[in-house]
């Protein structure tokens, strides 16, 4: 009866262990999948190069958009201007052949982003063509919130736009930077992939062997 006990309690253990470790695989494979799905979509898209969009126009929404920014105008908002926060985010207008595009970026690329809007200007006033374009990764998507009003603000008092060409525009895309979110999720959502896999086989390989092992026992 002792051999017995002994071997039922390592056999529980055992099916513990054996389920501890699938669970734990689909649990880290599902987490890592939700998190990186959407931006690991985004990345199997074809990307369309930010200047051909400039200079063609033809954003849409949910485009994978890869390349540098040539240029750019004035940054006419950030995210203090939403919320009182500390800020994180930089809204920059991108001029195109169909209206205008808005460039959203963290506070890390906001000197870069500065420093070509200078060169801009330079260019503007002298001819010398910007010499420091912004590598950028992203999507595109709506712009939300007070960011359309903040724009088309913009456009009439600092680049002197008349209502009706800033109502012709129609409502504005945003490019979301997003290098460091897509570099991730080419990553994590692959391993993610494999986890899940790992403990689905897992689990169908398990419940087999259970199912031969218990035939067995009963043949016996």
């Amino acid at each position: 009866m002792a051999a017995n006990w002994r071997d039922d309690w390592k056999e529980d253990l055992a099916k513990m262990l054996v389920w501890g470790l699938i669970g734990g695989l689909c649990v880290a494979g599902i987490v890592l999948l939700l998190g990186n799905g959407r931006d690991f979509w985004t990345v199997l898209k074809p990307g369309y190069d930010v200047e051909y969009l400039m200079e063609n126009g033809g954003a849409r929404e949910g485009m994978h958009v890869t390349g540098q920014v040539p240029y750019v105008y004035d940054c006419f908002a950030n995210l203090s201007d939403f919320d009182g926060k500390d800020i994180s985010g930089y809204y920059y207008a991108l001029p195109t052949l169909d209206g205008m595009l808005i460039l959203e970026v963290p506070e890390s690329r906001y000197e870069a982003m500065e420093t070509l809007w200078e060169e801009t200007w330079q260019y503007m006033s002298d001819g010398i063509l910007p010499a420091s374009p912004v590598p950028v990764e992203g999507y595109v998507t709506s712009a939300k919130g007070r960011l359309p009003y903040l724009l088309a603000e913009y456009l009439r008092d600092g680049l002197e736009y008349s209502q009706e060409e800033v109502d012709a525009m129609g409502e504005p895309l945003m490019i979301v930077y997003a290098t460091e979110k897509l570099r991730r999720a080419r990553i994590y959502a692959p391993v993610g992939m494999i986890l899940l896999t790992s403990g689905i086989l897992l689990t169908i390989l398990y419940l087999f062997l259970r199912k031969r092992y218990v035939e067995k026992e009963i043949e016996e």
